[in-house]
């Protein structure tokens, strides 16, 4: 009977001293996740400025025009941004194919369109942007569904001034999370490019293709 219970306890012991070193092994493990944690790298969301109407930069020219409900950002900012995946959708108001516009002196302006070169996994819009928020029709329609509406949409065109225009069409059309990069006139595609980001060149716009109908549209179907 003694050799039985002396048995019984020293197990009890093992199974104690094993318990408690479990314990201490996930207390160590823990220990180091949080650390971890506290160690990797802050992204773009926690450092990035925010500008409006109520909060412009002092730094932009007075010729930049700020509109209700609509957030501003540096292009470099907003960059880091997009390579962090806070944008929901990237809209390009620009046409699909190339164009070109005649300038005071009589020169001539390459207005790339979509097709040509643009931020990768934007959707065209082809809006230009002194369009009424009545006339407003998209190549791909983000006016079909509420849910698109409330995404964070980021607005980009040429330069940066058209896009400002349309985004505070957007606003008019119901948005209600609207960025664009600023200043306007230094802060568009060609900007984008200037500063060695990643673009995507020579595509294809299909509205059949099941890139072009994003996740958003499919929320409110019934």
């Amino acid at each position: 009977m003694n050799h039985i219970y002396s048995t019984a306890t020293t197990l009890l012991i093992i199974f104690s001293l094993a318990t408690t070193t479990a314990k201490k092994d996930n207390v160590r493990k823990l220990g180091k996740s949080t650390k971890r944690s506290k160690s990797r790298e802050i992204g773009a969301s926690c450092t990035r400025e925010v500008y409006s109407v109520v909060a412009p930069n002092d730094e932009w020219s007075e010729t930049h025009e700020y509109h209700n409900q609509v957030w501003y950002h540096s292009l470099k900012d907003i960059n880091a941004l997009w390579k962090d995946e806070y944008f929901d959708y990237v809209l390009d108001t620009r046409s699909l194919q190339d164009s070109t516009k005649t300038l005071s002196d009589g020169s001539k302006l390459l207005l790339e369109g979509w097709e040509t070169v643009h931020i990768p996994e934007s959707y065209p819009l082809g809006v230009p942007g002194a369009t009424p928020a009545a006339e407003v029709d998209m190549l791909v329609d983000f006016t079909s569904s509420n849910v698109c509406k409330d995404s964070r949409i980021f607005v980009h065109c040429w330069s940066g001034t058209s896009a400002n225009m349309v985004a505070k069409t957007l606003i008019e059309l119901g948005f209600t999370n609207v960025h664009v990069a600023g200043p306007a006139g230094t802060a568009g595609i060609w900007d984008w490019i200037n500063a060695g980001y990643e673009v995507v060149k020579g595509d294809k716009f299909d509205p059949n293709e099941k890139r072009f109908h994003p996740e958003c549209m499919k929320h409110c179907e019934v």
